[in-house]
This record gives structure tokens, sequence and C-alpha cells, in this order.
């Protein structure tokens, strides 16, 4: 029997890696800001946000700007006192400076940021995109919308390749190479899973047995599946593990992936409808072709019944029909995940368990494959 470990965003982060898409858009003002000095225009400008500083302000262009002592800003470059987000966010409260132009997927994205703390932006993008095949007064384009979220790839890449790497983590590697649990089967794969170890089915609750027979509980193959683009993931293996960088890399960034996966959503017909290969450019199923990380995940998941340890993926909807291809394969013997628990007691277990649900079609696999919460781990 197999072990596929989906890897997400939250274990680079339980490594210390600052990988959230919050840390990315604060490094993103930063190097807004820092493109201030010997911009000697009155424009600052790309694809997502305008800035402009207006005739009738107390500078002459962006350089002076960035050289003035006036209001907080003297220390700004020395990263004293000031980051790049909280300079945007002084400008926008001098409208009679400054004009501030976002387009509606970065407002978007700020907006979120505002009132949640947070972001999805590969969910933004998607919506947005819905939202234009609906509206025919959008006031964005789809050529326009890809535009902004390629830039946004590339600006990611960027920024992720200034993070060192984390360290080695002992109970991570022992949670990944572990041996299996028959607690955890669900009730329709506990015979297969056990005969497909060669143990004896007829007494799955004899825990002596088990503890007797322990190394056939080893997993017999082991697939790292991380849907992140650094390399945490490389510091874990073993002689029976190998790694599927399902949406590339950062070492080739030609081949990272980066938009969304759910077809399950009740308007993705209306997209395919459309007959515009511009509204699937950024279709993660089509993206899959261009390299053998799908085919090789679906090879190991066809070849034996398998467990799914869930450590650091959130399950969202961007990700919704790769994660539903493997939950609901016949051989997906259990969905374990790994949840987070916050030093005031309160943890994430059913907001994970909640995300899972969204990518089941059958909901009697979901309450009998997923884990319950008393056999999973915090990480």
């Amino acid at each position: 029997m197999n072990r596929l470990v989906i890897i997400g965003n939250g274990f680079d982060m339980a490594h210390g890696l600052r990988t959230s898409y919050m840390d990315f858009i604060n490094w993103y003002w930063d190097q807004r800001v820092y493109g201030f000095i010997g911009n000697t225009t009155n424009v600052s400008q790309d694809c997502l946000c305008k800035l402009v500083i207006k005739e009738t302000g107390d500078f002459s262009c962006w350089n002076v700007f960035a050289a003035s002592n006036s209001y907080f800003f003297k220390d700004l470059y020395q990263k004293e006192r000031y980051s790049g987000s909280e300079v945007f966010q002084e400008i926008k409260q001098h409208p009679e400076t400054f004009m501030v132009e976002c387009s509606p997927f970065f407002e978007t994205i700020l907006q979120s940021i505002e009132s949640k703390g947070w972001v999805d932006i590969e969910n933004d993008y998607y919506q947005l995109l819905k939202d234009s095949i609906n509206n025919p007064r959008c006031e964005y384009t789809i050529t326009g919308l890809n535009q902004q979220l390629a830039f946004i790839q590339s600006e990611l890449v960027e920024y992720l390749s200034t993070i060192k790497e984390g360290e080695y983590k002992s109970e991570y590697q022992k949670a990944i190479t572990d041996y299996f649990n028959p607690d955890d089967f669900s009730t329709e794969g506990r015979v297969r899973a056990l005969d497909n170890m060669g143990l004896d089915f007829d007494r799955p609750y004899d825990k002596q047995y088990f503890q007797e027979e322990h190394e056939k509980l080893a997993p017999e193959r082991i697939m790292l599946l991380s849907f992140n683009y650094t390399k945490t993931a490389q510091l874990y293996g073993g002689s029976n593990v190998v790694h599927n960088y399902i949406h590339g890399g950062l070492t080739r960034p030609e081949t990272i992936i980066f938009g969304y996966g759910d077809e399950l959503d009740k308007n993705y017909q209306d997209i395919l409808d459309k007959n515009d290969n511009e509204l699937l450019k950024n279709v993660k199923s089509i993206k899959y072709l261009e390299t053998r990380h799908y085919h090789d995940l679906l090879e190991f998941i066809s070849s034996n019944p398998f467990q799914v340890l869930i450590m650091g993926h959130s399950c969202g909807n961007s990700d919704r029909t790769l994660l539903n291809t493997v939950f609901e394969h016949e051989n997906c013997i259990s969905v374990k995940p790994f949840y987070h628990k916050w030093n005031d007691g309160r943890d994430n277990y059913l907001e994970l368990v909640q995300n899972i649900s969204r990518c089941f079609t059958n909901t009697k696999l979901f309450r009998d494959r997923v884990v319950n919460k008393e056999l999973c781990q915090t990480m």
C-alpha cells in the first residue's frame, strides 16, 4: 500500500518561510517604493496600479518624493521604520496630492487583505473571469486580466527566489514515512488495504496482531505531491520516496502553473461554451499537459491502494479538480489532514475538512474516507 502526501503553502510556512500571498504583496509594495528613486516623472505605473503626483502637489516627481523629509518618509529607504505597504496607505490618505488607480483585479486583492488579512489570488482571478463572461458591461478585458496574472506570477517567482530554504524537521519526516494506522482506513476500503499489505482482514481491530505485523504496515511507496514552487519538500525523502512538483518549481520558472483548477464549478461549462481560448489560458488541467507531473500522479494512484496525508494545503477550490480526482479515486483508502493549532487553543481542523468536503461529489465517500480529528495531528 502506498502513501500520497499533499504539500501546500502551510508546509513552507511551518518551516518559517514567509511565503503567503500577503507577504508577497507586501514585498511588491516595497519594490514599488524602491522604484521611486531615480524616477524623474510624476507617474509610477505597472499593469496593476498607477500612482500619480498631481501638479498641485508638493513634489515635482517621484525621485523628489523619495528624497523628501516631508511627512514620515525620511527613514523609509533604510527600512528602519516604514514598509512599502505603509507608504502606499499613506499615499492613499492624501488624494489632494496623489492619484491612485488600481485595476479591478488588484483592487480585489487589496480589499481581501484589508478585510480578511489574507488573500487567494488564484480564486480572485477565477471569480473575475466568471464575472467577465456574465457581465457584458465589464470594465476589464480577459486579455488584460491574463496579462495581470502573468505579471503577478513573474513577480511571485522573483519574490520566492529571495527566500532562504527552511530547515529539516524530524517530526515531519516521521509523519511522512511512519507506519499506517489501520484505524485511519475507511470502512469501504479497510479490507482491500489490509489484503494489499498481506494482513488478515478478518481481524481488523486486533491491536496486538497489528503490532506483531507492524513491518507490513510500512508504506511501500511514497509520493510527495508538492503544490509549492519552493524546494522545501526536497528536505524529506527515503529510498521509497519520490517528489512530484505538480505546479513546477523556481529552478524551471517556465514550468510554473498559476491559475485556476475548479472544473466542478457550475459556471465552468459556460466558460467552455464561449469558445474563447483566452478564457482557458490559465486552466490548470490544460497546463498539466505541458509536463509529465500529472501523468506521474495518475500512475501512482492507479498502481495500488493509497492513503492521503494533507500537510499545509488548504484544499481550496483553486485545486478542486485535481483533489477530487485523488480523493474519489477507487484506490483511495483514507484522507488524513494535518491541521494548525494556535496558541489560544483554536484550530482549523473544521475549516480544513469543510474545504475538503467541496472536493468530493460523493458525500458518503467524504464521511467515510476523511479521518476524524481524534486520529489527526497538528503541524
